[in-house]
């Protein structure tokens, strides 16, 4: 069995350090009782303030010349690397121009073959309507030749009772012996009596005398 002793002593150390999370946090301010205190400045003698002088000139030294020795090892990776990927680079460029290239090709096919359908419908479209309207105009000129050819008939029909210098005195004797009277009259009834002297008959003694003879 361990003694007591030695596990205090072993666990010392521990409880020192927990004993330190007493401490005031950093984002506290600084206490009342400190805010004017002034430290005091350490005094150094001019020997001891040469050397750490030129320590720190070594230190700043060597570091500078670290900084610059792994800067320029960089700067070498950095161009081989930039050497082999230009290379690379131009020729993944070439490849996707090419890529580019042919993709463009099957477009342009594809477009030019959708335009030579679409022209092609275009046409058809054209021609049938162009046909459609030819047919409208032929059948339009073939009614306005019939209707003309039938004026014409109707006009030749009537030009054998058209008056010439030829039938002029035949057609003045017709006339007188067959005089036409445009004159009539309307009665209540809206019945029409034709000529200046033809007799009006009353429809009333008429029916009266039909009746009565009945």
């Amino acid at each position: 069995m361990i003694p007591k002793n030695v596990l205090l002593k072993r666990v010392s150390p521990l409880i020192t350090q927990i004993a330190e999370a007493h401490r005031k946090p950093r984002w506290e301010p600084v206490a009342k009782s400190k805010i004017y205190r002034i430290p005091k400045r350490p005094e150094i003698s001019e020997e001891e303030r040469l050397e750490l002088l030129r320590i720190n000139n070594n230190y700043k030294t060597q570091m500078r010349a670290i900084r610059r020795f792994y800067h320029e090892e960089m700067m070498r990776e950095l161009s081989s690397l930039k050497s082999a990927s230009s290379e690379m680079s131009q020729k993944l460029e070439a490849e996707e121009w090419e890529k580019c290239l042919h993709l463009n090709e099957k477009w342009n096919k594809e477009v030019a073959a959708e335009r030579e359908q679409r022209r092609k419908i275009e046409l058809d479209t054209m021609e049938e309507y162009t046909l459609k309207r030819i047919e409208a105009k032929d059948k339009e000129m073939r009614e306005k030749i019939e209707k003309a050819s039938a004026e014409i008939r109707l006009q030749k029909e009537l030009s054998a009772t058209f008056i010439t210098p030829e039938n002029l005195e035949a057609a003045i004797d017709t006339a007188l012996a067959n005089p036409i009277d445009y004159n009539f009259a309307i009665d209540l009834k809206g019945n029409h009596f034709y000529g200046r002297d033809t007799p009006v008959v009353n429809q009333d003694r008429k029916d009266n005398a039909i009746n009565t003879n009945t």
